[in-house]
């Protein structure tokens, strides 16, 4: 009960730490209230599960590319202009990707998309690296309980509502609302009183910070860098399956942007719940809750695993809850891993490190499952990441319990 206490403190009586995390959901559903109806529109126009999945390899390589230098300006400048501008340029993107889909040319939509990315990739780094400076050392589990829920959550959600909105709303009105978003989640975020940095003033006229000192502090310790492969390696497995919902919905189960809306809601219910639920039962130290993050990407493979055995979409969504509870505990404990055994002054660069490496692996991944979905079709990809997710989980598992351990140990 103590755990769910700390939820309630930070919700009801943290009003900087609301305003971030307010933010954090607007924008994360801004972010995937496109997604459904570009992945729709994309496979109207070339029928083709490749190209498809494309629109998250330009949703995610912009931000391989710049996410690290994303997180060199979260250390360098004042945090909150840094989040503030990002959104408001996301938020006239928009409006781009909005003319780019009434020229139906699939390059040009494609090209649009990516700078919705390429301008909000400071975002993500710069939040991260923000949160632990709205939150005591006691409560940051809970917060970033909620904090990494918020984005699964918002991912299932947002692309759910985005497909629905699809079959009650002209596409215009839809691109209005999300263009909105992000200038309100801009300037919910300017609002926030605290400093989201320490001694911010200083590192604004500091010209040492140098990005390859997050790069050395990274490779120089063990946890940080396990933590951060952890993220990478798993998303080679499981990114790419994702662009592949909507092949799903068409193909198999014949329910169109409906079931893809679907299943990303319940991707977005299973990483609500299963951070809670991990926090609640493992999470008495430190350690015992980052040891549980293979065991998340084995529950993850788990229920992947049967998705191509299904016949209903219900059940599919079923299954997807369930992964996912794995999949985004694994998000949720890998970044609250970095924030605690990193110091402020380096939390920007790692976690950019960290969406960098991630991203890159989401690229790779997206492009590798749909090229073999689209000549093995995509119930051979649903059988083989998987199992080759579990793998990862289990040596994973078994090769690091040590640093835990110590970790548990040298904070007695």
């Amino acid at each position: 009960m103590e755990n769910f206490k700390k939820y309630k403190v930070l919700l009801k009586e943290n009003q900087n730490f609301r305003k971030l995390f307010a933010a954090r959901l607007i924008t994360l559903g801004g972010d995937w209230l496109l997604t459904v109806p570009l992945l729709g529109i994309i496979y109207g126009l070339t029928e083709n599960p490749f190209i498809t999945s494309l629109v998250l390899v330009v949703q995610s390589a912009p931000l391989f590319l710049l996410g690290s230098f994303g997180g060199y300006l979260a250390d360098k400048y004042n945090r909150k202009k840094i989040i503030a501008i990002s959104e408001f340029l996301s938020g006239l993107t928009v409006l781009l990707i909005l003319y780019a889909v009434t020229t139906e040319n699939v390059l040009f939509i494609l090209f649009s998309f990516g700078m919705l990315s390429v301008v909000g990739s400071p975002y993500m780094p710069t939040s991260d690296a923000a949160l632990p400076n709205v939150v005591k050392k006691e409560n940051l589990a809970e917060a970033n309980v909620i904090f990494f829920s918020s984005w699964g959550v918002m991912a299932g959600i947002g692309a759910g509502i985005g497909g629905y909105l699809t079959t009650v709303i002209s596409r215009n009105m839809l691109f209005a609302i999300d263009s909105l978003s992000f200038v309100l989640s801009a300037l919910i975020v300017y609002s926030i009183k605290k400093n989201l940095s320490e001694d911010s003033d200083i590192n604004e006229k500091n010209e040492s910070i140098t990005y390859v000192e997050g790069i050395k502090y990274a490779a120089s310790k063990k946890d940080v860098f396990s933590l951060i492969i952890t993220k990478g390696t798993f998303s080679i497995s499981a990114s790419g399956l994702l662009s592949l919902f909507t092949v799903l919905s068409y193909d198999i189960y014949k329910t169109g942007d409906f079931g893809t809306g679907l299943m990303f809601g319940a991707r977005g219910v299973g990483a609500l719940v299963g951070p809670i639920a991990i926090r609640y039962f493992f999470g008495d130290s430190d350690g015992k809750l980052l040891n549980t993050i293979g065991l998340t990407i084995m529950v993850w493979g788990l229920f992947y695993f049967f998705i191509p055995f299904s016949v209903s979409l219900y059940f599919t969504v079923f299954l997807l809850v369930l992964a996912h509870c794995g999949g985004g505990s694994q998000w949720a404990f890998s970044t609250f891993g970095l924030q605690i055994l990193t110091p402020d002054r380096l939390r920007g660069r790692i976690s950019g490190i960290d969406y960098s490496f991630n991203f890159l692996m989401n690229t790779v991944s997206t492009l590798m499952i749909g090229y073999l979905a689209s000549i093995y079709g995509v119930l051979f990809v649903y059988r083989l990441f998987p199992v080759l997710g579990f793998i990862f989980g289990l040596t994973w598992y078994l090769s690091t319990r040590k640093f835990w351990k110590e970790l548990d140990s040298s904070s007695e």
